[in-house]
């Protein structure tokens, strides 16, 4: 049986660090657009809802066929906002409009224009495949660089290191970290807490190369300059 899952994409007009960045030319598109294209071309996503305080960002939108039905409240569109509030209240507004049939729910952050359609799919069929139970959420993540395994932690004089350390320094003997890349986020929708984050998280791994996360003018000449 087909599960119905509904994507979610969230691009704040107010971005801390780099201003308006869902609006930043990416490849000569506004870096949302990878994100609309992404969901459009899925074949497991079933409805994709765009949750923006940007006029500019649901016009967007509107013109690729994504549903953005409702400017997002300026409550949760605050620097400290929770992005799962966000995402209950896109979740609230097709229930309330009787639009709302899904089981599994996909986040979507616009700042992850590397992220594609492939990637999406893949994950769902990774979390189907690999779950115990519906309880269990899945995130993207990358390979963290291999020497944080060295990191230090400042005490008042001195620093020491964060993990016990063996007396071999070899970094091919160091343990390999992953680091959320804020690409894709998922969860049934039931079972959807305080974050995505549960007690067991099943993870989908991503390449370097396309787990940037624009969020500062560095990173968006990363990707221009490269694809040059």
């Amino acid at each position: 049986m087909k599960k119905k899952i509904l994507a979610v994409i969230v691009a704040r007009k107010n971005s801390k660090g780099l201003k308006n960045k869902s609006l930043v030319k990416i490849n000569s598109k506004p870096c949302v657009f990878w994100s609309f294209k992404a969901a459009q071309q899925s074949k497991l996503i079933d409805l994709t809802i765009l949750s923006t305080d940007s006029k500019k960002v649901i016009k967007i939108g509107k013109n690729m066929k994504i549903l953005a039905p409702f400017i997002r409240p300026a409550k949760l569109s605050k620097d400290n906002s929770n992005v799962i509030d966000v995402v209950w209240h896109a979740i609230k507004w097709l229930k309330k409009n009787k639009m709302f049939d899904y089981e599994y729910v996909m986040l979507l952050q616009a700042s992850s224009p590397l992220r594609t359609y492939k990637h999406i799919d893949d994950s769902i069929k990774y979390y189907f495949k690999n779950s115990y139970n519906d309880k269990e959420t899945l995130v993207s993540v990358n390979k963290a660089p291999a020497k944080v395994f060295w990191l230090l932690r400042k005490t008042k004089k001195y620093v020491n290191f964060v993990f016990k350390q063996k007396s071999n320094f070899k970094r091919q003997n160091n343990p390999i970290f992953f680091i959320p890349n804020g690409a894709i986020f998922f969860s049934k929708i039931k079972n959807l807490k305080k974050n995505f984050y549960s007690k067991r998280i099943l993870f989908y791994e991503m390449s370097e190369k396309s787990s940037v996360d624009i969020d500062s003018i560095e990173d968006v000449k990363k990707i221009n300059n490269h694809n040059e």
